[in-house]
């Protein structure tokens, strides 16, 4: 595995403040990540001792202390919904264009939210999942030997390889690897004629378009989600 979420996402993840989408994406990634688990460790120590410390610092009573650690395990279990801290759960089912493919478990509760799948060409099909976050969350699946047409973003696009593999101008991305992009990327993801891919897309914002016809899209609502 060689595409990692950055810093500032496992701190959220850590710290339990990242959005459902993300959680479950990077929950997803750490399952088979032991680099990023020690990451998401070391951070979850920083907290716990930060909090301590800010804890000593108010002279806070010992009953004070309990509340307070009381308070924060409480947060922690409740933040099992929001993919901060997943349940152990069975993998789920996705079928698209008479294929079937097994998703990970903490993928699986976004399965149940998906939409309609969508056609472009029978060559890429994508499905909305209704989640009620400002980020666009979508199933992305790219047939074999398919380019998408080169594109950027306007504000970040986090990609999380369930199956399959890709590759674009800046390298080659494989089940489990997490890749985040922003307006400084311009790429045209691409599978090969042997292998499909299929991932999780998170969009803050729509893509535009960089080359050819489909710039055409980007003269409605300035942009266009997959």
């Amino acid at each position: 595995m060689s595409h990692h979420p950055d810093t500032e996402l496992l701190r959220l993840y850590a710290s339990g403040a990242i959005d459902t989408a993300h959680g479950a994406a990077i929950a997803s990634h750490l399952d088979s990540c032991p680099h990023c688990r020690n990451k998401v460790t070391l951070f979850e120590s920083e907290a716990a001792e930060e909090m301590i410390a800010v804890s000593n610092a108010e002279q806070k009573s010992s009953e004070e202390l309990e509340q307070v650690f009381a308070h924060m395990l409480d947060d922690i279990t409740t933040l099992d919904a929001d993919y901060s801290k997943p349940k152990v759960r069975k993998p789920g089912k996705v079928r698209v264009d008479g294929k079937e493919f097994i998703v990970p478990p903490t993928i699986a509760p976004l399965v149940d939210r998906m939409g309609e799948w969508r056609s472009y060409g029978g060559k890429v099909f994508t499905s909305t999942i209704d989640i009620d976050e400002e980020c666009r969350v979508s199933l992305l699946y790219i047939n074999k030997g398919v380019q998408v047409p080169q594109h950027t973003h306007k504000g970040y696009e986090s990609t999380l390889v369930l199956h399959g593999s890709f590759q674009d101008e800046n390298g080659e991305y494989h089940a489990g690897d997490f890749i985040r992009e922003d307006g400084e990327t311009k790429h045209a993801p691409q599978t090969t004629e042997q292998q499909d891919c299929l991932c999780l897309s998170i969009l803050t914002q729509p893509m535009i378009f960089t080359q050819g016809v489909a710039r055409v899209f980007n003269r409605f609502g300035k942009g266009m989600y997959p």
